[in-house]
């Protein structure tokens, strides 16, 4: 490791990822204090002196509330330039604002453009995340932005199943399950999507791949609602799959998402921590902790 002090800090909801990267790397770690005014402003303060500290590193779970929590990481890392820290990173495991890469609709704004232009024009160093949602969109001049793949994480979760496939929920996330086979071998494809010009109903289907007795991992970054994970194992099912799993890196889980999952033939829901849930077995920390280390030796 260089021989510059860094400090990890880190929000309440967020200090067991802090903890762990401070530990892994040798910094010290500090807890931020935060608070709403009563009138829905946030309050941010660092607990101890960080002038003496060369460089840090900011750690915040920006979801649920990801519209304050994103001021909060303004905050701190203001308050952190302002007082002469030369290099902030700031690591936002689930990036909020990622899925609206590009405008879909006239008079649209980008708003994971807006969301990497103010922390750029903040002077951070860098800004971590974990599996967004287009890589190629996460990209901001004089900011290196790092995405941190957890697949060989995911590949841990196959290693005892003999009779997988891989399933992408769609074409652009076909990539993912890609990810996963060179960790594996197992045997992948993605779902096609077909309308009834007459009706207008949507269904679905494995691209080129026969599921009849297999157990089927869809994968995805994102579960919020659910739906396609539900029609799609309902079809699965329909098909011969005997068991249908679902692996996602963010699990926002909204209005009962994994309750009807689950209603709907889904065997196992497996998410990480990025965002705590029940369902959380997939510990993103170490593999901060390492992007973090590439960047700072």
């Amino acid at each position: 490791m260089t021989n510059s002090k860094y400090l990890v800090a880190s929000f309440e909801w967020s200090s067991d990822i802090g903890s762990e990267i401070a530990n892994t790397l040798g910094f010290t770690h500090t807890i931020l204090e935060s608070k709403q005014f009563p009138d829905g402003e946030s309050y941010v303060r660092y607990p101890i002196d960080i002038t003496t500290f060369d460089g840090l590193i900011i750690v915040q779970r920006a979801y649920p509330g990801q519209d304050s929590r994103l001021m909060q990481v303004m905050l701190a890392v203001h308050a952190a330039r302002d007082m002469g820290i030369r290099e902030v990173h700031v690591v936002l495991p689930y990036l909020p604002y990622s899925r609206q890469d590009r405008r879909f609709r006239d008079g649209e704004p980008v708003s994971l453009a807006v969301v990497l232009s103010l922390l750029s024009s903040l002077g951070v160093s860098s800004i971590i995340t974990v599996d967004v949602h287009k890589p190629e969109a996460f990209k901001v001049g004089n900011v290196r932005c790092v995405n941190v793949e957890p697949f060989r994480l995911y590949a841990n979760n196959l290693r005892n199943v003999d009779n997988a496939v891989l399933l992408s929920p769609d074409l652009g996330s076909l990539w993912r399950v890609k990810r996963v086979n060179e960790f594996t071998g197992v045997p992948y494809s993605y779902l096609e999507k077909f309308r009834d010009r007459i009706t207008g109903e949507v269904t679905m289907k494995p691209k080129e791949l026969d599921v009849r007795g297999k157990e089927v991992f869809i994968i995805d970054d994102i579960i919020a609602t659910g739906g396609t994970i539900i029609e799609a194992t309902k079809i699965l099912k329909s098909m011969g799959a005997v068991k249908v799993h679902a692996i996602a890196t963010h699990c926002l889980l909204l209005n009962m998402a994994d309750s009807r999952m689950l209603e709907a033939g889904v065997s196992t829901i497996t998410c990480s921590n990025t965002i705590p849930t029940k369902y959380t077995t997939i510990n993103i920390s170490p593999l901060i902790a390492d992007a973090l280390k590439a960047l700072i030796t």
